[in-house]
């Protein structure tokens, strides 16, 4: 007896025609995605350094990290299976979206009540207020993975964009707003929750899409196996595990000088690579049966990657100390000179970014949860090793361990290709 028709209908279906121009306009809307929020971030970074020392950057990096642990202890990353299956059912994204809230809800409630001892753990008093309301925006940031991987598996990227720019304004008016008012380190607090609201209501709303009650926990087991993997990963992007060692070894003005580092290095990766992170998943994902068009494509979009983040990382390590001298105190000059560190490995980073596509759109979110996990157990391990000598001891030792491992991805791609190395590398020429 054949099944209902609720139970076996395409439900959103990869698109099949026309992906060369969804994908050029996804790509230049992914973009703007990814470096719309990167841009403001940096923006009122910069414009909060005038107002904030590197000590109060520590105290919120350690309350965000927490609340990323939460994060990536989640099943948000469900959604990314719901963008690369062949065939899917409402039925998926229903369950999707009902787990991802009751994960939600414990959560915040869970952080609520431990603020008080993560103050006294780390002996930093002021997790005890920063915590409490960095925490509501775990729901925000749950709730929206399902409505965006409904946009983003019919690759209108567009409406991401519109989602992006809305948050990033509201965020960088509040932050500033707040700032000139002289609330402080409350004025980011409050911002990054603002941000969550706002594209939480505006994903819900331009995604077609509403939740409903008809699920089955088969379906969650048909999402399972990439589920689980992706959300390892996941875990191990948001799970700030260097900030965290930096932080919990008493160097909170370290860890200042290590996140602005960071903030400006993930600009450019914004610029490089992660543009064309989504875009390329997607459409790779639509491309399973064809690999001949994978191929091509995957070329296609590594030359890109090569062609913007060479020039993109070595212009940055050109100017950067220039820049950090020329707008900022002394006490920030270590975090430029990390920064031009971090330049020298970020060209494998933005290829890196489309290699991890390929292999999540094959179904092997397993193999990269697990180079991800070598990648940021060395990162751990240099960083406790080193740290002693400072920022920039710290960052040179994260660029070695990257460049050292990064080889393995490489054999891992020009296996799914079924090509040799030496055309793997001749696609960025």
């Amino acid at each position: 007896m054949s099944q209902p028709a609720s139970h076996t209908a395409p439900f959103v279906p990869h698109l099949t025609s026309g992906r060369s121009r969804a994908a050029f306009l996804g790509s230049f809307w992914s973009l703007i995605h990814a470096l719309l929020p990167r841009l403001s971030a940096t923006a009122v970074f910069f414009v909060s350094a005038t107002f904030l020392s590197p000590m109060d950057f520590g105290h919120l990096a350690m309350a965000t990290a927490l609340v990323s642990i939460a994060l990536a202890f989640s099943p948000a990353a469900f959604g990314e299976a719901l963008v690369q299956r062949e065939t899917l059912k409402s039925e998926h994204a229903n369950a999707v979206f009902w787990l991802n809230a009751g994960f939600a809800a414990v959560y915040c409630a869970a952080l609520l009540c431990l603020a008080p001892i993560f103050a006294a753990y780390f002996d930093v008093p002021e997790l005890q207020w920063i915590l409490p309301i960095l925490a509501l925006k775990i729901p925000f940031e749950l709730l929206a993975a399902v409505p965006a991987s409904m946009i983003i598996r019919k690759m209108r990227f567009r409406l991401l964009a519109l989602r992006t720019a809305i948050g990033s304004a509201v965020g960088m008016a509040l932050s500033v707003g707040l700032l000139l008012a002289g609330h402080g380190l409350l004025a980011l607090v409050i911002a990054q929750v603002a941000v969550s609201v706002t594209t939480f209501v505006v994903v819900l709303w331009t995604a077609d899409w509403r939740p409903g009650v008809t699920m089955r926990l088969s379906d969650l087991r048909d999402l399972a196996h990439y589920g689980v993997f992706a959300a390892g990963q996941r875990l191990l992007g948001l799970f700030r595990v260097d900030h965290l060692v930096l932080g919990s070894m008493g160097w909170p003005f370290l860890l200042g000088l290590f996140v602005f580092s960071q903030r400006v290095f993930q600009l450019l990766a914004s610029v490089a690579g992660g543009a064309l992170s989504s875009v390329t998943h997607v459409v790779l994902s639509s491309m399973q049966g064809e690999p001949e068009k994978a191929r091509r494509a995957f070329g296609l979009v590594s030359f890109v990657a090569a062609g913007v983040g060479f020039p993109a990382f070595a212009g940055a390590a050109l100017i950067i100390d220039d820049l950090v001298a020329m707008f900022f105190a002394e006490n920030w000059l270590g975090a430029a000179r990390a920064a031009q560190l971090f330049c020298l490995v970020g060209f494998l980073f933005s290829l890196g970014i489309v290699q991890g596509a390929l292999i999540r759109s094959r179904g092997y979110p397993n193999w990269l949860f697990n180079y991800q996990l070598i990648q940021e157990a060395g990162t751990v391990l240099a960083s406790a090793l080193v740290f002693p000598w400072g920022i920039e001891a710290v960052v040179a030792a994260i660029a070695v361990k990257t460049a050292l491992i990064w080889p393995i991805s490489v054999a891992m791609t020009v296996r799914l290709l079924d090509c040799s190395v030496w055309t793997y590398i001749r696609s960025f020429a």
